[in-house]
């Protein structure tokens, strides 16, 4: 076991080296934000043990159920993993689409794979965030959504921010157009943001179902 290499992945993934203090001192200075920012001070933005699984499982998580991506992901790998998840070299052969998804999302699996065994494709926290989403909106299957998720989580982009995310969109109770012209005051934390927006609409969940 490399070590080293552990301990990296694990701070990556618990987003360990965030300065919490500045960014919330930061997003609450936006009234809209305050109450949030507040009440569940030093979210943090979850990175990626594995870039590569992490963008599949983004892609198989487009418009469906946390449940139903899940439930995809894990037949992915009892069908083409050997204990584990299948690596690109293993899914650049596989046809996704008859675990049970549209085929057109299968096909972007099948093609991100191909672009990461190649080494066109660079998926890890060293990625330039730009670069990766014009990469990513360039696969058919994959859009705009996915793309700054993917960014978030394995580019490690503290200013990714999904405009056209639901669940942004309602906590602001604006379109995606004015949901990107509100966030530009929260730059260069928007995918902080984007933690404490999830935080506040789950919140309200749990309270409706209390």
């Amino acid at each position: 076991i490399d070590l080293a290499d552990v301990i990296g992945r694990v701070r990556r993934l618990f987003d360990l080296d965030a300065d919490s203090l500045v960014v919330d001192d930061h997003l609450a200075a936006d009234s809209r934000l305050a109450p949030t920012v507040l009440a569940n001070p030093g979210l943090r933005v979850p990175g990626a043990w594995d870039g590569f699984e992490t963008a599949v499982r983004a892609v198989l998580g487009q418009q469906v159920s946390v449940a139903r991506a899940t439930g995809l992901g894990q037949r992915l790998m009892e069908a083409y993993g050997d204990g584990g998840f299948p690596p690109p070299e293993v899914l650049l052969r596989a046809r996704p689409a008859e675990l049970g998804m549209p085929g057109r999302r299968g096909e972007a699996i099948s093609r991100l794979a191909a672009l990461v065994a190649s080494g066109e494709l660079v998926l890890d926290e060293g990625a330039d965030a730009e670069l990766l989403s014009s990469q990513l909106c360039a696969i058919p299957g994959i859009g705009p959504w996915t793309a700054a998720y993917v960014s978030m989580r394995v580019a490690r982009d503290p200013d990714a921010f999904p405009h056209g995310d639901w669940v942004v969109m309602k906590m602001l109770q604006a379109t995606r157009a004015e949901a990107r012209r509100l966030a530009e005051g929260w730059r260069p934390w928007r995918a902080y943001a984007v933690m404490y927006l999830w935080r506040w609409a789950a919140q309200e969940q749990e309270a409706g179902c209390a």
